[in-house]
């Protein structure tokens, strides 16, 4: 038996219908759903790993229509991975904040022609390794929840900035836990409450979903847990194959989760043996 990657697939549903697998790419696997209306047609953006190269992560985007999610167009490549493609209207304009911890930046980027011409608008905070940025307003203020990578993986801390003039500012450590630390979606609200989505990292990355209502923000983060998910909670006979969620979204009453499975793949053993010639052998 050869070595075993972790991919992911993509799932959704109208709320109160069972999930549905929505069909990869040929070309890489899927995983951190984000939905969003746009110009009257409704979109989800997600990265796309291209595991057969030594590229690895881009972002795509699959078109809801008639009920289902059509083909993948890739929509943002660049000399880094990209993943968690947060997408956002503002002013009629489409907006992302991709997780790019390479470049060691959290950057918003305006769409400029559907569906990849993006350009960068601001480097909301730079110099260091930010993953999974996700904002919220509250009180009359905007916030950004992100997660600080820590070694080994998956370690690291839960921030909460204040924004101010579009940069972060006033950051404050809330947690490193490997149980909640890291966003896994956005802030939803649901009768009346602020509900952060994250990860359950204690078993391994991304092995469950945590929602947690949020209670305060200023002078003091505080939450408390008011759900969790594992597969089991998505579909019971999907337990013999998925291992894992970490991330959840919803607009309307459609849903979207993505959920982890470990494989074999000679093209991704030996993608990685070249990477790992390009990247680790380089200097001897």
């Amino acid at each position: 038996m050869g070595r075993l990657f972790n991919h992911w697939d993509i799932a959704y549903c109208v709320k109160g219908q069972p999930f549905r697998l929505i069909t990869p790419p040929p070309y890489g696997w899927t995983a951190d759903p984000f939905l969003v209306a746009y110009q009257g047609e409704i979109y989800l953006f997600a990265e796309i790993f291209l595991y057969k190269t030594e590229r690895n992560g881009v972002i795509g985007y699959s078109k809801f229509a008639d009920g289902v999610f059509g083909p993948w167009t890739v929509s943002m490549d660049k000399h880094w991975h990209l993943s968690y493609p947060n997408v956002y209207v503002r002013n009629k304009h489409l907006y992302m904040v991709p997780e790019s911890y390479q470049a060691e930046e959290v950057a918003e980027y305006e769409l400029q022609h559907f569906p990849a011409a993006w350009r960068k608008q601001r480097v909301i905070l730079a110099n260091g390794e930010f993953c999974d940025s996700t904002f919220f307003t509250y009180a009359g203020r905007e916030y950004m929840l992100t997660f600080k990578r820590g070694q080994p993986s998956p370690a690291g801390e839960g921030w909460i900035f204040r924004m101010q003039d579009g940069q972060a500012v006033q950051g404050r450590k809330f947690s490193t836990a490997l149980f909640g630390a890291r966003c896994g979606g956005k802030v939803l609200q649901r009768d009346g409450q602020y509900i952060r989505v994250a990860q359950n990292c204690e078993s391994g990355y991304g092995s469950g979903l945590i929602f947690y209502a949020i209670d305060s923000v200023e002078p003091e983060y505080r939450e408390h847990v008011i759900d969790e998910w594992q597969v089991k909670d998505i579909n019971p006979a999907w337990q013999d194959k998925y291992t894992g969620i970490h991330t959840y979204n919803a607009l309307g009453e459609l849903e979207v989760v993505d959920l982890q499975y470990a494989t074999t793949s000679p093209e991704e053993e030996e993608a990685s043996h070249r990477a790992h010639l390009m990247f680790v052998d380089k200097y001897r």
